[in-house]
């Protein structure tokens, strides 16, 4: 059984901003939890278990907010021997909403970017298409995502020969939602795709701050088409990317990535989710963990979206895939370039399209973070 902590005495409770308040619930301390712990003071005792510490993991801070100043020092030490880890105390990134729609424009905007430097938008539609309908809809429906994707113009469809296109066809030809993924593996064995990973960055903003949710409907998204674990958990991951992206640099959104998923993620993947180091060179393909690969890699190398598809254009063995998911990443990082060359290339309507998307997901991602009770009826998870 794990330890739990002294009672708080009266009065020694310091007081806790609204801020910490959503940010804690949202993490996984329940509302009624809360409470006790603010206002009770010395009644039944408040005991928070060392698994709460965890789940918290950068909130540490907001948690010794609400705790005796007496027992801060104690409470962090106890939860790292606890846990066989250095737990330290970190404040939480904090972001403007102009900085927060420019990075979020940027996402979307740079996957455009980065697919029209390979002559086809299919991916950019089908972004389209989840995003909206997650909005609308508030949830990942796998059947709803592909009445949306068949019924795109001819123009924007995956391409034949892809495990997105293969599904699709299957689809079409009647074959039911429920294990459309599986039945599109014996038809294209042995492959991870890459088309997930770029599809579900809409989700690094609808679902910002809630990590369990996001992580969710990130392998429901890339549950579609794709059933290998590679696919799968290579979509989660560069959609916790996108979303550290959005607030924190490269190198501690690769870590905390890489802490995520750490036991989930391939080995090979795992691989991948770290910051490059010289003498490193993106892996060469185009699987989903290559374009990961590469994608990173480039991000690594520059400081704006030019710079980052740049060096995609330049790595030996890149592939089209590797483009677009560098340009959303880039985007999250770097914020809206209105000056980007290129985005000349982007028709305007599907700029303004998309625009008006990020600005949706914000909106979203806010009402829901706000409310104990997320779509669905599911509470928000820790992150």
């Amino acid at each position: 059984m794990p330890p739990h902590f002294a009672p708080a005495r009266a009065g020694a409770l310091r007081p806790l901003t609204e801020a910490s308040r959503r940010g804690l619930v949202g993490q996984g301390l329940c509302s009624s939890q809360l409470e006790r712990v603010v206002h009770e003071g010395p009644g039944p005792p408040f005991q928070l278990p060392v698994a709460l510490l965890v789940r918290v993991g950068s909130l540490l801070v907001s948690v010794c907010a609400v705790v005796p100043e007496d027992s801060e020092k104690r409470l962090v030490g106890q939860a790292a021997l606890c846990q066989g880890a250095n737990i330290q105390k970190m404040e939480l990134p904090t972001i403007s909403d102009a900085e927060l729609r420019s990075r979020a424009r940027g996402l979307l905007l740079g996957i455009a970017c980065g697919e029209a430097a390979t002559g086809a938008l299919s991916l950019t539609h089908m972004v389209l298409e989840l995003g909206e309908s997650l909005v609308a809809r508030g949830e990942i429906e796998p059947e709803l995502l592909l009445e949306r994707w068949i019924r795109l113009d001819p123009a924007w469809r995956p391409r034949g020969g892809s495990i997105t296109g293969q599904a699709l066809r299957l689809y079409e030809e009647g074959f039911p939602a429920q294990g459309l993924a599986e039945a599109t593996a014996r038809v294209v064995p042995d492959r991870s795709g890459d088309g997930p990973l770029v599809r579900v960055l809409p989700i690094a903003i609808a679902a910002r701050r809630d990590g369990a949710r996001l992580k969710r409907w990130a392998n429901q998204g890339a549950s579609v088409t794709h059933s290998d674990l590679t696919s799968r958990m290579a979509a989660v991951g560069s959609c916790l990317l996108a979303r550290d992206l959005l607030t924190r640099g490269l190198d501690e959104s690769l870590a905390r990535v890489g802490q995520a998923l750490r036991e989930e993620a391939p080995l090979r993947l795992a691989g991948v989710l770290r910051h490059p180091t010289r003498g490193d060179t993106p892996e060469l393909g185009d699987d989903a963990v290559a374009v990961l690969s590469q994608a990173t890699y480039a991000l690594s190398e520059s400081r704006n979206l030019e710079g980052v598809l740049q060096e995609v254009e330049n790595q030996e063995g890149s592939n089209h895939g590797s483009l677009p998911l560098a340009g959303g990443l880039a985007g999250a990082s770097f914020g809206f370039d209105p000056s980007s060359p290129r985005l000349a290339k982007v028709d305007i309507a599907l700029r303004q399209r998309l625009e008006q998307l990020a600005d949706r997901l914000v909106d979203f991602e806010a009402g829901v973070h706000a409310s104990p009770v997320a779509p669905g009826g599911a509470t928000p998870g820790p992150d």
